[in-house]
Parts: C-alpha cells; structure tokens; sequence
C-alpha cells in the first residue's frame, strides 16, 4: 500500500440505527443513493472480537455460526451540498445483503435488491413527484416462487441471497449468488409481475458464492452479444467464491422460451490466496483479450487478462491492507498518445481498511501497475459499501459506511 497517498477525512457522518451491509447512488436521480441495512437480533447473536475483526474468513453479514433472528432496512438519502438529508426508511422483514440500480436507460430509477430469506425484490425511486416517500416497492418474491417451485429449502436448511448484478445491455435480465454456492439468472417479463429464475445454476461453487457479473459476450470470435432471435443474447458470468476460486462461463439464452445453453464450459480458476469477493470487467481490446480486475479477502486487488478461449494471466497486483469487498468504476480513459495507453479510477471497499481510491493502469511500453490515489480510514469496523456522486470532473463525493459502528461519511477526494 502506498503510505505516500492522501489520508482523507470527512466533511460529513452520523450514526446510523443499523449496521449498512451496501449502499448505491441512483443513476436517474444522482444526488439520492439507498442504503441497505442488516440487523442480527441481539437475542440470538452478539459478534466476538475475532469475529468483529475477522476479515480472512467467510463475512460475518453473510455466513451465519448459528441460527439466527436478521431483519433490516432501506434508507433514502439526498446529498445536499456538503450533507446528507435522510428521505425515508424502507423497513424489510429481512437483512439486505446487496443492491444495484438497473444500468439500462430507461431502467435506471428501478432497484433489485437481494435478502438474507432468499428474497428478490424490485424498487423504484420517483423524486421527481414531490412525495414524501420516493422509493415505490414494485415486487417481492422469494426463491420458491421465482423458481415455480423447483428450488424450495427445506426445514432448517437457510439459503441467502448473496449479491446481485444486473446485465449492462438486457434490462430484464440479472445474476444472483446463494450461501450455497449457487449462481443463478432471473428473467423479468416485466418490472412487477413474470419473473423466472432457472433453477438449474449456471456455475457452482463449494463454498458460498460472494459475487457475479455478467458481461456482453465481445470476445470471442463467432459468439456475438447481438440477438440471434427477439429475445435471445450471448453473454459472460464470472463469479467468484469462499472457495477462493474465479469462475466464467459463456452462455446464450432465450428468454421467449427460457432455453439456456452452455456455448463454452466453465472455467475453474485458481489465481487467489482467499475468498474471491468482488469482481470488475474494465473492457476488450481490439485482440478479443478482455481485461477485469478482482477483490479478495487476501487484501489484494489484481488485474487480470483474458484472451479468447484462455485463462487469466496476473498482470498486476497490490494490497491494500484490508479485504477487497467492493469495487466501484469512477472512470476509465484511454489515450494511446499520452503517458499511458488506458488508465481506471477505481473505488474500492476494503473491509476492516476502510476505503480506498485507486488507479490501474498500462504505459506506452506495456506495464502494468496499481497505485493508491486517496485513503478514507475512519471507520472503526468493516466498510462494506462505498460509492460516489455521479458526473462529477474535478471532484469525487464519496459517501462510504461500516458495519458494526453504523457509520454513514460524507468525504471528497480531488481528481488528478
């Protein structure tokens, strides 16, 4: 880690009633971002010390020791200058675990969230209106439902929702993680009503399944992302998992009649020393190599290459002093007559670390590099969630939480 990289402080915080497991800012309204928040019942569960400070090990927000009591919430709050309104309080019956705001224009006030009783739910924040209470629930249905039936857990045996991600180019379309190690795609005929999770997974993990992105398939040669029929689209899953372990596959599916086919088997990688927790496709060069960048609870961010039908070469690495959770895209700029070929700002949740901002990058003369750019460590416990105001040029507005403190701060980093 870079000791020579701003340490930041913040302009802004206050202590939240819940501990925040994830937070988004909302890309239709950018000065409102939700916060989801992950109660453990104090009856059934009080964390230990190790397991307060444990972050090389499974999270605690999401690998229960015993059987326990979670209920949560989703905050709405508004940044106003140098400070954060509160909006409204969603009260869920269960913890949120993860959240994400549809990419898609024309989709991108609808927000799916994922819960600790297996629970999709669909969101949709309408400010505009002058309500009190913007955030607008759409639908909830749990995983016995969104699979007809076909996945139903039986007495005692707990599966949570993990994570979430939604297709970048297919707004009816998203991934899911489980505690079991399960990673499946739902389909959403519409925003409230239709939804189909294939109850066959697309890629399995041993051990709880912690991440997943999906990714146009631009790759690989004669597997194009353009629809072959209405409804049909090819495209990349990575995951990752406690098992330590990166997975892709390439899949092509047919919502029309739910036909799902593996186009390319997937690929098991072993490239890291811990729990893969976060991952981030950056883009594909002109050669087909596709270029993504991974978390992991061994403290390190990589930069990886993919290149048609191969498998990942390290190119960079570095810790950053805590476990990678979370990692956000501020911006990515390619240049090819400048210093460096391409270089990507990156916001990064580092667990009991706090946060951290920082560049990747490749030089004219084909190195490869990771270097720290801005250090939030205010946190006392572990800094699950982090993002920032979009559109901003010269100025990042970060708003970043922690778990068993419940702080929620407001901090600014300037751009170089």
């Amino acid at each position: 880690m870079d000791e020579s990289a701003g340490l930041v402080q913040s302009i802004w915080s206050r202590e939240l009633n819940l501990p925040p497991s994830c937070i988004e800012f909302c890309p239709a309204h950018p000065s409102y971002f939700l916060v989801g928040t992950y109660n453990l019942e104090k009856d059934n569960f009080e964390p230990t010390n190790d397991e307060r400070n444990d972050d090389t090990e499974a999270s605690q927000i999401a690998q229960p020791k015993r059987t326990q009591s979670r209920n949560g919430s989703i905050l709405v709050f508004r940044v106003d200058g140098g400070e954060i309104m509160h909006v409204q309080t969603q009260v869920q019956s269960s913890a949120l675990l993860d959240l994400h705001f549809n990419p898609n224009i024309g989709y991108q006030d609808i927000c799916a969230t994922v819960s600790s009783t297996a629970i999709l739910a669909l969101f949709k924040l309408v400010p505009d209106t002058g309500e009190k209470q913007p955030l607008k629930h759409l639908n909830t249905l749990g995983i016995s439902a969104l699979s007809e039936g076909e996945i139903t857990p039986s007495e005692g045996a707990e599966i949570l929702f993990l994570s979430l991600c939604w297709h970048p180019s297919r707004a009816d379309m998203l991934a899911l993680t489980t505690s079991t190690g399960h990673v499946y795609l739902v389909h959403l005929s519409s925003m409230d009503n239709g939804w189909k999770l294939h109850s066959e997974p697309v890629i399995i993990h041993t051990l709880e399944a912690w991440t997943v992105t999906l990714a146009p398939n631009v790759g690989f040669p004669g597997l194009s992302d353009e629809p072959k029929a209405p409804g049909e689209v090819t495209f990349r899953v990575f995951s990752g998992g406690d098992d330590s372990k990166l997975r892709f596959g390439t899949f092509n599916w047919d919502a029309t009649d739910g036909q799902l086919t593996e186009t390319l088997p997937a690929v098991e990688f072993r490239g890291h020393d811990a729990g893969v927790t976060a991952i981030l496709p950056l883009f594909v060069d002109d050669n087909g190599v596709e270029l993504f960048i991974t978390g992991s609870y061994d403290e390190n961010i990589r930069l990886f290459s993919l290149a048609p039908y191969g498998r990942p070469k390290n190119l960079a690495e570095k810790g950053l002093g805590g476990g990678v959770w979370r990692l956000k895209l501020i911006n990515l700029i390619k240049d090819p007559s400048g210093d460096l070929v391409w270089k990507a700002t990156i916001l990064a949740s580092c667990m009991h670390a706090g946060a951290r901002v920082v560049e990747v990058f490749q030089t004219k003369v084909g190195e490869f590099g990771v270097s720290v750019k801005g250090r939030f460590e205010e946190h006392k416990s572990m800094n699950y969630g982090s993002d920032f105001v979009p559109g901003g040029k010269d100025k990042l507005t970060i708003v970043s939480t922690s778990f068993y403190d419940r702080l929620l701060c407001l901090w600014e980093l300037k751009l170089p």
